[in-house]
């Protein structure tokens, strides 16, 4: 499915809705509808920053593994660090919102949510290739080299961590505590590894 918002073209992938309609329908916690509205808050700070800065994406594209956004502008005529750091921002700054509402109001469910939005800045600023703070790191080495070397570096750097999640996944199904997930981060990141920009 394809819409036009503000000249953006959004791509809703098939697969996108049938993995959300799934995930809806076997989630037992209640926290699958405040993890996706923490990442729609994660994705908008982006967008934000990128109106901000005069530089409105293509197309967004929502596909089962992520939210893609691709550009036709110049990532260094556009701040490329701010708009990559606005997305973890935005959910710290609801964080600080909902922690502070807690404190106030002793609401659970505010601090349930603070937390998701924690942990969706933290994972997204890990220094790994595919996620924001894989890019705020390879601009940063880049200052000291060319940005081949520098996206090869966070490319071994990511790989690093690909290893270390399936190791902990190991760890945990010997344990007795079978994590899915680690082991789907693991798989996440050493294709991440792979890829060439």
């Amino acid at each position: 499915m394809k819409f036009k918002f503000f000249g953006t073209e959004i791509y809703v992938s098939f697969l996108f809705c049938a993995v959300v309609c799934f995930m809806l329908a076997v989630d037992r916690t209640g926290l699958v509808i405040p993890t996706l509205f923490a990442v729609f808050i994660h994705e908008t700070g982006h967008l934000l920053a990128m109106w901000a800065a005069d530089c409105q994406p293509k197309q967004i594209r929502l596909i089962p593994s992520s939210v893609q956004i691709v550009r036709s502008f110049s990532p260094k005529r556009c701040g490329e660090a701010a708009i990559a750091f606005c997305g973890p921002a935005a959910n710290l700054v609801i964080f600080g919102v909902l922690t502070a509402n807690y404190f106030i109001f002793k609401s659970e469910q505010s601090i349930t949510f603070a937390l998701l939005n924690l942990v969706i800045a933290v994972f997204n600023l890990l220094p790994v290739s595919g996620l924001d703070g894989g890019t705020l790191l390879t601009l940063f080495v880049a200052h000291f080299t060319d940005i081949y070397r520098a996206e090869r570096i966070v490319r071994i750097i990511t790989a690093v961590f690909a290893f270390a999640a399936f190791l902990l996944g190991v760890y945990l199904w010997v344990s007795g505590t079978v994590n899915i997930s680690v082991f789907i981060v693991a798989v996440y990141l050493g294709v991440c590894s792979l890829i060439k920009k």
